[in-house]
């Protein structure tokens, strides 16, 4: 029936669904389930009233016997209505429903209107007008009460109240012409009534429907977007957000909670492989990642991306063991060390994983959250691929690196590091070529505090850069007067060269003293030139155009020293100090440090040996080739003050020599 009512509306809209069809049938159904039984009780009592007033006037028949047949009818259609409010029918029972109403509506009504045409014939002229206003009043308020079913309303006009109109209408009598008349006036104005009021409760029911399915679209759209803002897309994994709304329910939840296992996870080698095949790889390799940590949890637990390559994952325990969570990190671990072919390029990465526990280590997000991170912290300084569950001593090392940090800062405004030198020989005349520039830092307490423990924090936050041009600056004074021949030898932090600008940062230093770059030494690490292979290449080359010297530390602890002696300018090499320590006990040191020397030799650079304290392992160094030797047999790392009185001795020992010859 919706058609029909957006027909009655006016208006061109879209071919209704069955859904608001129901709808329509529905309310139709509920409103008529209300007003029929009322508008039975009022046409009792109109059909009571009525065969009262004629009683006596006309035949019993139609004083009683009508009256008692329409009252039964009645009965029995109220009855009917009365007995449906106990049941939600179906809508096709509803049209069945609606389409015997309609025929009712037409049955009862020629009744009532035909008894009235008869009761007004039959009265007498002051009846009749009584009949005539009781059979049009009875009339008019059934239509009313049907103004949902507007078909039933117009019928019951038709055949209840029309058949006296026009007996009125045709009268001799012009009194009973001018009631006729304003019948069909108020008939008229009914039948408008019954079009615009079931306008008014299409265009209502319309309206509610429209915003019903608005109201569900905004529920749905505001269901996705809150499914989306948990959701990395890339990898389809719950994302942070996530993560924090999971272990605030832990909060929230306080002691009844189950224990939870967190591993916070971060791919090791990863940049290596976006910087050098691209972030389409790099994405890849995140997805495959994304699925295989998915595989491995399964319905134990749950996998995050947090962001960048770092995952997330939460375990569920069933009781105080904790093992689950260390075996999931050991799957894990060895999982992401299998090999990951993309575009037909086989990649290898690894895992590094911290853990914390609830409740044991923590019982809130923020701290679970951080202590993981702390325990993430320690797998990745002790050498990644593998995994560490926190520890309460953990906690109190980064507070103390914390607070390190924060001296530091302080510190560096104050000129409290300064340079350290410790002398390098050349094993075949004994004389000191150079020295070697060492940060050392005097804490406020005024205790001295060497480089291993507050370089990798410079380095962790920044302020390597500005450290070591402080350290230059001081060395350029303190080297100003030495021998121009003595070079210093600086180390660079593969932080540092990120940094575009740095080779003119360093000249900037030098210029500003007249410092030669000749004098200059720099020690690079291979790990510097793994990390920032582009950047470094482009500093050395500039650096080696100024005439400085250019170092590989650490040689032989790499992956890929030889490599790197064939794609950069290196001066000169210095072998680790772990090949020195036991070169005199271990023959497989001597092979090493042996070939060492021979792939210098025969690529014209420097060799220098550190870490020499006898000797005998200087003179052992000195046979096999070696050219220089640095370590505390010469000297451990002193004061410019000390480097000027050794240099004072060497040249008075220098000036006796001469004059005794």
């Amino acid at each position: 029936m919706l058609q029909d009512s957006v027909r009655i509306l006016g208006r061109k809209r879209p071919e209704p669904t069955k859904e608001q069809a129901d709808t329509l049938l529905f309310e139709q159904y509920r409103n008529l389930q209300k007003q029929v039984p009322f508008m039975y009780a009022l046409m009792f009592i109109n059909v009571c009233f009525l065969g009262f007033v004629i009683y006596g006037n006309v035949p019993a028949g139609m004083s009683v016997g009508v009256p008692v047949a329409l009252i039964i009818a009645m009965m029995i259609r109220t009855w009917f209505w009365l007995r449906r409010r106990r049941t939600t029918p179906r809508p096709d029972t509803i049209r069945r429903y609606l389409r015997i109403t309609v025929v009712m509506a037409a049955v009862l009504s020629s009744m009532f209107g035909g008894w009235g045409l008869l009761l007004f014939t039959e009265a007498d002229p002051a009846r009749s007008v009584s009949v005539a206003l009781y059979i049009f009043l009875g009339s008019i308020s059934c239509s009313y009460c049907l103004q949902a079913l507007p078909s039933a309303g117009r019928l019951v006009l038709l055949f209840g109240a029309a058949p006296v109109t026009v007996r009125l209408l045709m009268a001799d009598d012009p009194y009973l012409s001018v009631i006729g008349v304003n019948f069909v006036f108020v008939a008229g104005f009914m039948l408008w009534t019954l079009s615009t009021s079931y306008r008014g409760f299409v265009e209502v029911l319309v309206s509610r429907d429209e915003m019903q399915a608005e109201q569900l679209r905004a529920r749905l759209a505001e269901q996705r977007a809150n499914e989306l803002a948990s959701l990395d897309p890339l990898t389809n994994l719950p994302n942070r957000r996530a993560l924090e709304e999971r272990l605030d329910r832990l909060d929230a939840g306080g002691a009844g909670q189950s224990p939870l296992g967190l591993m916070m996870i971060d791919l090791d080698m990863f940049k290596s492989v976006n910087d050098v095949h691209g972030h389409g790889v790099g994405d890849q390799l995140l997805q495959e990642t994304a699925r295989r940590l998915g595989r491995l949890v399964g319905a134990s637990g749950t996998a995050y991306r947090l962001g960048g390559d770092e995952f997330a994952v939460t375990i569920e325990l069933s009781g105080s063991d904790y093992d689950p969570v260390r075996r999931a990190a050991n799957r894990i671990i060895q999982e992401i060390a299998m090999p990951f072919t993309i575009e037909g390029i086989v990649h290898h990465i690894g895992a590094s994983i911290g853990i914390s526990l609830f409740p044991r280590d923590a019982c809130d997000r923020l701290t679970l959250m951080r202590r993981a991170d702390i325990a993430l912290y320690k797998a990745k300084e002790l050498g990644g691929s593998q995994h560490r569950a926190f520890e309460q001593q953990m906690d109190a090392e980064i507070r103390r690196r914390a607070t390190l940090e924060r001296e530091i800062r302080a510190d560096l405004k104050r000129d409290a590091f300064q340079p350290f030198y410790q002398p390098i020989v050349n094993l075949v005349s004994s004389e000191v070529v150079g020295f070697e520039m060492l940060a050392r830092w005097t804490r406020a307490d005024g205790r001295l505090v060497g480089p291993d423990q507050f370089v990798p924090i410079a380095e962790e936050c920044g302020l390597i850069q500005d450290l070591m041009l402080k350290l230059l600056d001081r060395a350029c004074l303190d080297a100003g007067a030495w021998d121009q021949r003595l070079t210093i030898s600086v180390n660079v932090s593969p932080v540092q060269l990120k940094d575009s600008w740095f080779s003119e940062k360093l000249l900037a230093v030098l210029a500003r003293h007249g410092f030669p770059a000749r004098r200059i030494a720099l020690e690079i690490t291979e790990n510097a030139l793994i990390v920032e292979p582009a950047n470094a290449k482009t500093t050395i080359e500039s650096l080696k155009n100024q005439g400085m010297l250019i170092g590989l530390d650490d040689f032989g602890t790499g992956y890929s020293s030889i490599q790197h002696l064939r794609m950069l300018p290196f001066d000169k090499i210095k072998i680790d100090r772990s090949f020195i320590a036991d070169f005199h006990t271990n023959p497989d040191s001597r092979k090493m440090v042996l070939a060492m020397i021979g792939l210098a030799s025969n690529l014209d650079m420097t060799v220098i040996a550190e870490g020499i304290e006898s000797a005998d392992v200087a003179e052992r160094l000195r046979s096999l080739g070696c050219t220089e030797g640095q370590g505390y047999y010469f000297g451990k790392a002193m004061t410019a003050a000390q480097v000027d009185e050794l240099l004072g001795r060497v040249s008075r020992r220098g000036s006796r020599q001469a004059r005794g010859t």
